[in-house]
């Protein structure tokens, strides 16, 4: 549907797998029952049986807590999808309109999924140490074998999960298929073709991306919140463009490139010297503050920015 139908596909069929995700989320919400009682039985429970999940956690912890608030923080604001997503809107008004409902929508997903991790913690007390990604189909099978509308509403969840899944990568590839054809290509290889000739390639760069991926999909070495790290960790070196590319004024292009170049060199060499983390910060943190730092220093090191010229009177 990408291939054919291009950012109005994408929009259309994003649209509908949200309302699929917020049936399986109300879905999921339903099996689980949280009412105030359970929870406070499950606390209850933890404290007694587990009591280092409900103590305050040391500075440790905590620095690898805003750690993580840091890394999806700002890497998802330059999600190339969310930005391209303003794009697709009928106008300012629908804009503002689905920013103002997008902004609360993350406490309803994330709430629930950590409600559920909170249950989970009891109900798979005896099945030994899991992954975190492994906690949802455990509990899914588990609720399934209970009633058949149990059986039911663990369909629509995991049906539910495949499209917010699926949301997020067709944007993902249509935004990377439009930018290796557009800016990349049609910039060196392509320059001068005119934009059938540029969509076309983009496609064509869709199937060719789409096959790679099947293959490396296939031999998952990695679990899906190792994935959304290294995602995020990279995206990461790319949000000082923006940050400061909006509010500060003396950042040169020769600046923010070679803070780029840097800050994916020490995440790549930290990633692959097997530093995932430093003093419990993400390694892709750490590339970014590295980043910041080469930024402002060459953008001060370099030629100040040319003054506005001043009207003429007279």
């Amino acid at each position: 549907y990408e291939t054919i139908g291009g950012m109005r596909a994408v929009a259309w069929t994003d649209a509908l797998q949200g309302v699929m995700l917020a049936v399986g989320l109300t879905g999921l919400l339903l099996a689980a029952s949280p009412t105030p009682d359970n929870l406070a039985a499950v606390t209850t429970w933890i404290a007694r049986e587990a009591p280092e999940k409900v103590s305050v956690p040391g500075w440790d912890v905590c620095r690898n807590w805003f750690s993580t608030l840091a890394l999806i923080g700002l890497s998802g604001a330059v999600y190339p999808h969310a930005i391209q997503r303003i794009y697709a809107a009928r106008d300012s008004t629908a804009l503002r309109r689905s920013f103002s409902v997008m902004v609360f929508l993350p406490m309803v997903t994330t709430g629930s999924v950590f409600l559920i991790g909170i249950l989970a913690i009891e109900q798979l007390a005896g099945t030994g140490p899991i992954e975190a990604d492994q906690v949802l189909p455990l509990l899914l099978t588990e609720w399934s074998a209970r009633s058949p509308v149990l059986y039911a509403l663990s369909l629509v969840v995991i049906v539910a999960i495949v499209s917010a899944i699926m949301s997020t990568a067709d944007s993902v590839l249509l935004s990377l298929s439009s930018i290796l054809a557009k800016d990349v290509l049609g910039t060196t290889v392509l320059r001068g073709a005119d934009e059938a000739r540029l969509t076309h390639v983009g496609k064509m760069v869709s199937w060719v991306l789409v096959a790679g991926l099947v293959g490396i999909a296939l031999n998952p070495r990695v679990t899906l919140w190792g994935l959304t790290e290294l995602k995020m960790e990279i995206l990461a070196q790319v949000a000082p463009l923006f940050i400061l590319g909006v509010s500060w004024d003396r950042l040169t292009t020769p600046a923010a490139m070679a803070g780029l170049v840097t800050g994916t060199t020490v995440y790549a060499g930290l990633l692959a010297s097997g530093n995932s983390q430093l003093w419990n910060l993400h390694a892709g943190v750490v590339a970014m503050m590295v980043n910041v730092g080469v930024c402002i220093a060459v953008s001060k090191i370099g030629a100040p920015p040319p003054s506005r010229l001043e009207p003429l009177h007279g």
